[in-house]
């Protein structure tokens, strides 16, 4: 268990970054061939990125709600997310093959993806009472400069 770290910390990281968000829909549960694939493939991928930081994955978090199922990912860059991709040595591209040869538009499979290139202090960021978690889990975090609601710390 993560130990939670009391009080108040922001990210401490200058650089840009890439936040990925994506995963699949369960849209009929009777079609477990179908899902059940998709799903043993997704937690493929994340454990060979999870395995080897040069692929450029700082950190990913899977979640669950309802039918869908969502990986939320910080990446050094979309560089990287793109040559991981695109790789004919890793899981991703052979994954992809597969399910558009059998899935891609019976509907019973839904595959989503959004991607968001963020420069350096185009964010902000609190956690209060929290482990490291979301972007401070996959940088660095420090101690909160103010606690007043009324002050923001902005990254600069």
């Amino acid at each position: 268990m993560a130990k939670v770290r009391p009080g108040r910390v922001v990210v401490d990281y200058g650089e840009d970054l890439v936040v990925f968000t994506g995963g699949m829909r369960i849209n009929r549960l009777w079609k477990v061939g179908r899902w059940l694939p998709v799903l043993i493939a997704l937690r493929k991928i994340l454990r060979e990125l999870a395995s080897d930081p040069e692929l450029g994955l700082l950190d990913s978090r899977f979640a669950l709600s309802g039918r869908v199922v969502m990986v939320v990912q910080y990446w050094r860059s979309g560089d990287h997310l793109e040559e991981y991709a695109h790789s004919q040595e890793r899981l991703h591209r052979g994954f992809w093959k597969w399910f558009n040869r059998n899935v891609k538009d019976n509907g019973d499979v839904g595959l989503w993806h959004e991607l968001y290139q963020v420069p350096a202090g185009a964010y902000e960021t609190s956690y209060f009472n929290m482990p490291p978690f979301g972007l401070a889990r996959a940088t660095k975090e420090k101690a909160a400069a103010r606690t007043d609601p009324d002050d923001h710390d902005h990254h600069h």
